[in-house]
């Protein structure tokens, strides 16, 4: 073909054609291949050529580019200025952000470093409005209770059976669970693994729960494994109150969970207070509970 690299088409042998030359299938022939190879390896203005190699723009800007909307599209400099992104960001090095920017989820595997002096906004919302598949760690502000809070988990009660309908697992304990419906647990180990992941619960009664699983075991459990409980709990615990006073230090009525005092801790609580069937409080030597 007579188009060399930096993209100049000259005519093939026998053109141009002098005028009074007669028509010949050699030359005629062959500048018509020749035109139509450099035509079909053209790109088309109306979008229809696919590329087959690198677009090489020589320093030059692409101008007038729509904005991206779905993975493959090219992004609008508008949007690196004041970037949305709708799907995840996954950076593997550093991510430096300038400006207002909208990220609808972002996963960093190393540390993040703010250092600006200004704030930084936590997720917030009502207590209805927690996750459904909570993680470990997590924070947020709940606007119902008004305080910021944190997801945690502890180990539950040994697992007698896992028995199924369909896809709605019925977990049943050796001793009682002490969870109220709507509590979070991760069950892991048990076998069909249909049975393991995160759920919320309805309780059916001191012993047994029921969770919904994404996809039928079609039997029951033959290793029934083990799980944990997810709880969310006020972040700092101190003392709190109304217009920066600090002055109100609150405690729940009834104790869900077994707890050991840290060795060399003392802990105080205000009654009235309730400790559920199952459930043990260890103060160890040497420390104190006082319940007021």
């Amino acid at each position: 073909m007579s188009r060399n690299g930096s993209g100049v088409y000259s005519l093939p042998a026998g053109n141009p054609v002098v005028s009074g030359t007669v028509i010949s299938t050699t030359w005629a022939n062959n500048t018509m291949n020749d035109i139509a190879s450099a035509l079909t390896n053209s790109v088309a203005s109306d979008g229809q050529t696919p590329m087959t190699g690198p677009l090489n723009l020589n320093s030059n800007k692409i101008q007038n580019l729509a904005a991206g909307t779905v993975n493959g599209d090219g992004v609008n400099y508008t949007q690196f200025n004041t970037p949305t992104f709708g799907g995840a960001v996954t950076c593997n090095s550093t991510l430096t952000v300038v400006g207002d920017t909208s990220i609808a989820g972002l996963t960093a595997t190393g540390n993040a470093a703010f250092t600006g002096t200004g704030q930084v906004r936590l997720p917030n919302g009502t207590t209805a409005q927690r996750s459904a598949t909570p993680t470990v760690g997590s924070i947020r502000y709940n606007t119902t209770l008004q305080t910021f809070e944190g997801y945690s988990t502890y180990s539950g009660q040994t697992i007698s059976t896992i028995t199924n309908s369909t896809t709605t697992a019925t977990l049943t304990t050796a001793t009682a669970h002490n969870l109220t419906s709507g509590t979070f647990v991760t069950v892991s180990g048990a076998t069909p693994a249909a049975y393991n992941g995160t759920f919320s619960i309805t309780v059916v009664d001191a012993t047994s729960f029921t969770y919904t699983m994404l996809t039928d075991p079609a039997a029951s459990a033959s290793t029934v494994g083990s799980y944990k409980v997810g709880v969310w709990g006020q972040i700092g615990g101190g003392a709190t109150g109304n217009g920066g006073d600090q002055v109100f230090v609150e405690n729940s009525q009834t104790v869900t969970a077994s707890y050991s005092i840290p060795s060399g801790k003392n802990a105080s609580t205000v009654s009235p207070i309730t400790i559920n069937g199952g459930v043990t409080v260890t103060v160890p030597s040497g420390s104190r509970w006082v319940v007021l």
